[in-house]
């Protein structure tokens, strides 16, 4: 009788909205050749992009056209700004559910999308206050680093955390059952391959070790999970 082998498990972290996120992402999968890769996206986080990011989309855009005729400002420059840039990204399907889907349907190995729903559903309800032409003026008249130093400032972060990690962390109640609920979803699926690698990819916070250890991290702590950050690739 042949003994089950645990499999191995990377935890990627990401920031959301990396411009680079997808070729990096993508050229790692293609490298470690995972047989599940586990997303932290939820089933209405994808649903509500499908259904709804379009419209959002259009109403932005014109939102925005209508400052650039109050202001004289160029359209161009508006949509340069990096916290404008931000909401179109936000908008998109996130690179990690992308890159993923992709991987997946090429090598014929098993996705699945492990974060709550009910926090993505308080979280997407205020894409329409951000829109609204009061919060992009006020977006807009705020001195933003460009989207690519954003990006890299939250990877310069990341990394001091990982091998930093705070003596104290204040975690919102969501936010924990959050870390509790996609650690269980993996733990789970875990249990259905035999030797094979598990990748999950997600936000680098929820990599960071805690006090208690009673998070995402400390929870799959047993796995001897292997972390990585996505910015840790160039291409």
């Amino acid at each position: 009788m042949h003994k089950s082998h645990r499999p191995s498990l990377i935890l990627v972290g990401t920031v959301h909205r990396d411009p680079k996120g997808y070729a990096r992402l993508f050229h790692l999968l293609e490298r470690e050749r995972p047989a599940l890769v586990t997303v932290e996206i939820s089933p209405y986080s994808r649903t509500f992009r499908v259904q709804q990011s379009s419209l959002i989309r259009n109403t932005l855009r014109e939102n925005l056209r209508r400052i650039q005729k109050e202001e004289g400002r160029p359209l161009s420059i508006i949509l340069a700004h990096s916290l404008i840039m931000g909401i179109f990204f936000l908008l998109k399907e996130p690179f990690e559910w992308r890159a993923a889907k992709s991987y997946a349907v090429q090598c014929g190995v098993l996705l699945q999308d492990i974060d709550l729903s009910l926090f993505a559903q308080d979280n997407l309800a205020h894409l329409f206050e951000l829109i609204a032409i009061k919060n992009l003026r006020t977006l807009l008249h705020f001195n933003s680093p460009s989207f690519a130093d954003l990006v890299q400032s939250q990877y310069s972060r990341a990394g001091f955390l990982f091998h930093h990690p705070p003596s104290i962390r204040l975690i919102p109640k969501a936010f924990q059952e959050r870390e509790v609920y996609m650690a269980e979803k993996i733990r789970k699926l875990a249990q259905g391959i035999n030797g094979g690698k598990i990748l999950h990819v997600g936000g680098w916070e929820h990599l960071i070790d805690s006090p208690g250890g009673n998070l995402f991290l400390g929870l799959l702590k047993d796995m001897q999970p292997k972390r990585v950050l996505l910015s840790a690739l160039e291409n």
